[in-house]
């Protein structure tokens, strides 16, 4: 995957990806046209085409493209990724400096998308007092005043967590929910075929699918369930799924457009996400991906759609209640789906990712 760095493409943008998914690259097309630079691959990458206008560095070369580059706007990931903050500063202050010392407007933004509270994000599972919070709060907040000059917002939640950071409000932002448009292709839904997509791991919510499954194929005769993805449990899901082939399908990993075929045969997609640590799900892409299909959308409030998702017909239950509720929520889903073009009507023309994006990188500069 990896290739030498071309320092030959100097497009007006350039966006920093540390993990680079297949969705990214996919979306890429139908984004501003800029360079990508990423420092390695999420699992779901697998083959995809990478174009030349990606490229994957070390830290060391994005510095030297930064410090070199003709580029406008430079696009990283959001701050409060906290795993990536001290990249980030890095990134951020050899641009800032860089245009300083070349004389050039060279502007920073970010498209966020974080829904935690800022304690879970600091400290999970400890207390910390609130004269500590507060310092953190104000010096995260400082930081992003300084360093960016325009925020996305994915979700209200991400919107909320990132003013209640002083001073960050007044930064120029705009909400762009992250959901998908319409998609052209869809199934033939409105049978009793539920998808679970994700990593086989306890945040995901693969143990709870498992425990509520039985129920499910008792009150719904004929009810089906495919498991996609890799991970911690996957000799446990197989093996679950051997009991019972004719209602339980193991896919394993999958390519991403793989994925996308399996989300074409569903109905319900259940994506029961809990917390775990400082993580929390920010939005979901199996959730995008399914809704552009027409799918019912069965999950937990932790997504950052999670308003959206229960305004709109699908069903949102608790994180806290997932081990009493998770098998009624399937299959009421189930009984209750709704019409693949209701559910795709409900979605914007333009994917909110995309939308977010040409604010971001257009009307920016003088």
């Amino acid at each position: 995957m990896s290739r030498e760095v071309s320092t030959s493409m100097q497009p007006k943008s350039i966006r920093i990806r540390p993990e680079l998914r297949a969705a990214q690259v996919e979306r890429a097309y139908t984004m501003i046209p800029a360079l990508t630079l990423f420092f390695g691959e999420k699992y779901d990458l697998g083959s995809t085409y990478l174009p030349e206008t990606f490229q994957k560095v070390t830290l060391f070369q994005s510095l030297r493209i930064l410090a070199t580059t003709s580029a406008e706007v430079l696009e990283v990931p959001e701050p409060l990724w906290l795993r990536f903050l001290p990249k980030s500063l890095v990134l951020l202050s050899t641009w800032k400096i860089a245009g300083l010392l070349r004389g050039r407007s060279q502007k920073a933004v970010t498209y966020a998308i974080e829904n935690n509270d800022l304690h879970s994000l600091l400290c999970p599972g400890r207390r910390i007092p609130s004269l500590v919070q507060k310092i953190a709060a104000f010096v995260l907040g400082a930081v992003i005043r300084t360093l960016l000059d325009r925020i996305a917002f994915g979700s209200t939640g991400a919107k909320e967590l990132y003013h209640s950071l002083p001073g960050v409000a007044k930064l120029q932002h705009a909400l762009h929910e992250e959901l998908p448009s319409r998609h052209t292709e869809t199934g033939s839904h409105g049978h009793s075929n539920v998808v679970f997509v994700g990593e086989l791991d306890d945040r995901k919510g693969i143990l709870d699918v498992m425990a509520s499954w039985p129920s499910v194929e008792a009150e719904v005769p004929g009810s089906v369930v495919t498991v996609i993805g890799g991970g911690e449990h996957a000799d446990k899901v197989s093996a679950w799924c051997a009991e019972r082939p004719s209602s339980r399908h193991f896919l394993g990993f999958l390519a991403h457009d793989d994925v996308k075929g399996a989300l074409i045969r569903a109905d319900v997609l259940v994506a029961p996400s809990r917390r775990s640590g400082r993580w929390r799900e920010q939005i979901g892409l199996p959730i995008g991906e399914a809704l552009a299909r027409g799918l019912t959308i069965v999950t937990t409030d932790e997504t950052g759609l999670a308003k959206w998702l229960a305004n709109n017909g699908h069903v949102v239950i608790s994180e806290t209640m997932v081990a009493d509720t998770l098998a009624g929520a399937i299959a009421v889903a189930l009984k209750t789906q709704r019409a693949p073009a209701t559910v795709q009507n409900s979605l914007p023309a333009v994917p909110g990712r995309i939308a977010a994006d040409k604010w971001l990188h257009t009307q920016l500069l003088p």
